[in-house]
């Protein structure tokens, strides 16, 4: 009984990353542009979004927090699979994702291409391998971090897809 628990708990665990990964996808490949369009000075945007005196601030909080938040999820996974071993190469794993997802933006015209958006994702990422390694150092039992993370993930994943829903046109 308890080993198919177990396989249970692991298939949740993956159902669950596959459930991310889809709407992760459908957040970055969204829109379609007329033009290609490529941001290469680190924090160029960033500075800009912050300067601006913009009636709607929620566009700038949505896309400078949303870019770090997005990724967070990928850092945790990175490093529950890889069972926290490497903190420096998780991140990398998180950089090259947002890497190859900028550039595909880029290259199908379905988004800008923007330092900043590795920047922020990379430190999203980093957050959540961070957070995973904390979660692994006060409990060392792999299983309840699982739980812990099934958890939150469904929490996240249904409250994501309202608010997605409700701002697709904004974000």
């Amino acid at each position: 009984m308890k080993k198919s628990y177990k396989i249970l708990h692991k298939i949740l665990l993956y159902l669950i990353f596959v459930l991310y990964i889809v709407i992760l996808c459908a957040i970055l490949f969204r829109a379609r542009h007329d033009v290609r369009t490529i941001k290469l000075v680190p924090f160029g945007t960033i500075i800009d979004f912050l300067s601006r005196n913009m009636n709607s601030k929620v566009f700038i909080v949505s896309n400078l927090l949303g870019n770090i938040i997005l990724f967070v999820p990928l850092g945790i996974y990175l490093a529950l699979f890889s069972q926290g071993k490497n903190f420096k190469k998780n991140v990398l794993a998180v950089f090259f994702v947002s890497l190859f997802a900028e550039i595909i933006q880029v290259t199908f015209k379905i988004g800008v291409g923007d330092i900043d958006d590795v920047i922020l994702n990379t430190l999203g990422g980093g957050i959540g391998v961070g957070f995973y390694k904390s979660l692994l150092l006060k409990w060392e039992d792999k299983s309840k971090i699982e739980n812990i993370i099934e958890v939150l993930a469904l929490i996240g994943a249904i409250v994501s897809l309202p608010i997605l829903y409700c701002y697709k046109d904004m974000i």
